[in-house]
């Protein structure tokens, strides 16, 4: 099923694997997806000594329970992602790449360090173009703190959202709108993760038509508390 609109957010370290499904659950690889999913699926292989086995699958979306994640309304996401108006994504650095109801189990580790150098060795960046390449949809968004490039010390969940996307635009994507929500000012781990969760929920509660939402990011930002989110767009660069 065709989506206009894609969305990918950061995983958090604090997670509670309460179990449980999705009805009707959710499973990927879509058809078109099966060799991207191959690709994950042995990237994912890599990472297995951080996941706890013992730990109840629990649908990703419902996994983590940290900033981000308190500061929207997963039922909204819910009905968006079953009414086939959101295809969620987490970029995670336990599995790469979630489906929003993919059963997950709790894992530990920091997309920053090895575990970010493995996971742009196993060519998560070209997963995540894969995603956007083949799913097509009108319009792309990102939700991330750190900065775009690799060098630095901070994690790179935005590196991999933003070089994925690009790669995705020089292989022929074409959508309306593909950029990244982000922080732009202000600081706190805690504050800027309940910014952009406050900032995805706008989106969610606009029924994703984020004109407005985005045009506001770029010209003066989005107020939040102390934090200040700005927009970079993918097809036309930095504003």
């Amino acid at each position: 099923m065709k989506v206009e609109t894609v969305c990918f957010i950061p995983c958090c370290s604090s997670k509670n694997a309460s179990g449980g499904v999705e009805s009707p659950p959710y499973t990927w690889p879509d058809s078109g997806l099966e060799s991207t999913w191959a690709k994950l699926k042995a990237a994912r292989r890599g990472m297995e000594h951080c996941v706890k086995g013992d730990s109840s699958p629990t649908p990703a979306m419902h996994l983590y329970t940290g900033g981000f994640y308190s500061a929207f309304d997963t039922g909204t996401a819910k009905q968006l992602i079953h009414a086939g108006k959101l295809r969620l994504f987490i970029i995670s650095a336990g599995y790469g790449v979630l489906d929003a109801f993919e059963p997950t189990r709790n894992y530990d580790a920091e997309m920053k360090g090895g575990v970010a150098r493995y996971w742009r060795d196993a060519g998560l960046a070209g997963i995540i173009g894969d995603i956007c390449l083949k799913l097509n949809p009108k319009q792309v968004y990102g939700f991330f703190a750190g900065q775009p490039g690799w060098s630095g010390v901070w994690a790179k969940y935005r590196y991999f959202f933003t070089a994925g996307v690009k790669e995705a635009l020089r292989m022929g994507y074409e959508p309306a709108r593909a950029g990244c929500f982000y922080r732009q000012s202000g600081r706190g781990v805690t504050a800027i993760l309940g910014a952009l969760g406050k900032t995805f929920s706008d989106c969610l509660s606009n029924r994703l038509d984020c004109d407005k939402i985005v045009a506001t990011a770029q010209t003066s930002g989005l107020k939040k508390g102390g934090i200040i989110i700005g927009y970079e767009d993918l097809i036309i660069g930095p504003q």
